[in-house]
């Protein structure tokens, strides 16, 4: 599936595009002495990369220091030579999380999440299915190892809704989170507003339901309230904009999965959130579809399945400055992926019965009420 703007795949090659990134370019050469937790390499302040060689059944240890804490980071693994495997520890040595493959498309790993409160990332390089980190595998070649730390986006105030139609051919006046493209008609499902459209997938560099919900301005655990089961990474859009009382706030979206349900139980879902900086009691956090609902197996898209576009409209209630958020997120595994296409994210005014009209209405109402009193009268 097309991760970000650039994706290409050729004998475990890639190309990826990535948020703004804060940390300096510096790069350093492995060595063989980390081949455990004790020896794990310390790396520098300032290094972010790390070019390596895999031996087999061996893993190569690593910690990046002195990051700022609560800051994003992404970390992936470039091979030409063999299938890796990438996974986190904490500072004890324990295992946190493990990366096989990043998306059903692509079989090199990723890890994405929140800096430690320390500062550091002990990371580990493996071969395929060592998730014990034990160097249970028979691959081996070089690597780069590439970490990218940003801090969490935040979105402009518009005036109004802009870019709605993704026209730009990127996300201006949006803010995004995870893995997030532009796609035209020949991702296999055409756009319903002109020529753009913008793509949320669960593979590639998506974040936890924390980070999204810290993003999106929810309370913790509200995704896993809406899901029916534990949810794990997605991805996210989000625009801050003024409306009015009354205004109808619309979006076509069209959900698409390679989850199969049945047998598998994992029922991905997408949603949208609604919030005013104006009105606190205006927090709504509503699906938009999972899995269930994707039932068109005819998808000309990189999905099984797909629900085709539909359209989501809610009223807003009060004048006032708005937050939408719009998302997708995977439900109990990261082994299958889904996506969610939008288009057409609009606001409509509802029309403000003209001086003239109520004008009309009140002389209607003056000759009726003449006409009562003289009936009344005689």
């Amino acid at each position: 599936m097309k991760l970000l703007s650039t994706l290409a795949i050729s004998s475990y090659s890639i190309s990826l595009s990535f948020l703004t990134i804060a940390s300096p370019a510096h790069a350093v050469s492995e060595s063989e002495t980390n081949n455990s937790f004790a020896t794990t390499k310390l790396l520098p302040s300032g290094v972010n990369s790390v070019d390596g060689q895999l031996e087999n059944e061996s893993v190569d240890f690593y910690t990046f220091s002195n990051f700022d804490a609560g800051n994003l980071f992404t970390v992936e693994v470039n091979s030409q030579s063999f299938d890796p495997l990438i996974g986190r520890l904490n500072d004890f040595g324990k295992i946190i999380e493990i990366n096989d493959d990043q998306s059903d498309n692509n079989v090199l790993p990723i890890l994405t999440g929140e800096i430690p409160a320390s500062g550091n990332l002990n990371l580990a390089l493996s071969g395929l299915r060592d998730i014990n980190l034990t160097g249970n595998h028979f691959e081996s070649g070089s690597y780069t190892l590439s970490l990218k730390t940003f801090v969490l986006p935040s979105s402009p105030n518009n005036t109004t809704l802009v870019n709605g139609g993704f026209e730009t051919g990127n996300f201006t006046g949006w803010s995004t989170l995870g893995s997030t493209s532009i796609e035209t008609a020949t991702f296999g499902s055409d756009p319903t507003d002109a020529t753009s459209q913008a793509l949320l997938s669960t593979g590639g560099a998506t974040f936890d339901d924390s980070i999204t919900e810290k993003f999106l301005g929810l309370e913790a655990g509200s995704l896993n309230n809406l899901s029916k089961g534990q949810v794990t990474k997605g991805s996210t859009i989000q625009q801050i904009f003024t409306a009015k009382a009354g205004d109808i706030l619309s979006l076509d979206y069209n959900f698409m999965s390679n989850e199969v349900l049945p047998p598998i139980t994992f029922s991905d879902f997408s949603f949208v959130s609604i919030s005013s900086s104006s009105d606190s009691s205006i927090n709504s956090l509503l699906e938009l579809a999972d899995v269930s609902d994707a039932t068109s197996t005819t998808s000309l898209t990189e999905f099984f399945e797909e629900t085709g576009f539909q359209t989501f409209s809610f009223k807003l209630p009060t004048t006032g400055t708005y937050t939408l958020g719009i998302g997708i997120i995977n439900v109990g595994d990261i082994a299958f992926d889904s996506g969610l296409l939008i288009d057409n994210v609009k606001v409509t005014s509802v029309p403000e019965p003209s001086f003239g009209l109520l004008k009309f209405s009140a002389l209607v109402l003056l000759v009726f009420w003449k006409k009562f009193l003289d009936n009344l009268l005689h």
